[in-house]
């Protein structure tokens, strides 16, 4: 039975690991979304831009094959920027 993982794409790091299904996935980039904006707060840090591209893959067999991406923005509360949020 196929599981998924999470991997940053800039380290190679598997950051979560054992996912049941995407939708999994989906809400383990929310929790560490929301995990790395807490710590970058309380180190005082809110305000530039961080930018993380993390893969979500399928393991199969222990064979990973990346399914999706998903680019992490944090600490976008720098108003100078003339971009809408999307």
């Amino acid at each position: 039975m196929p599981s998924y993982q999470l991997r940053d794409t800039a380290t190679r790091q598997v950051l979560a690991r054992g996912l049941a299904d995407y939708a999994a996935a989906e809400a383990a980039l929310d929790r560490l979304d929301d995990e790395l904006e807490h710590d970058l707060a309380a180190n005082g840090e809110g305000a530039g831009r961080i930018r993380l591209r993390l893969d979500v893959e399928k393991v199969t067999g222990g064979t990973a094959e990346a399914v999706g991406h998903h680019v992490l923005l944090l600490g976008v509360d720098n108003h100078t920027d003339p971009l809408p949020t999307l």
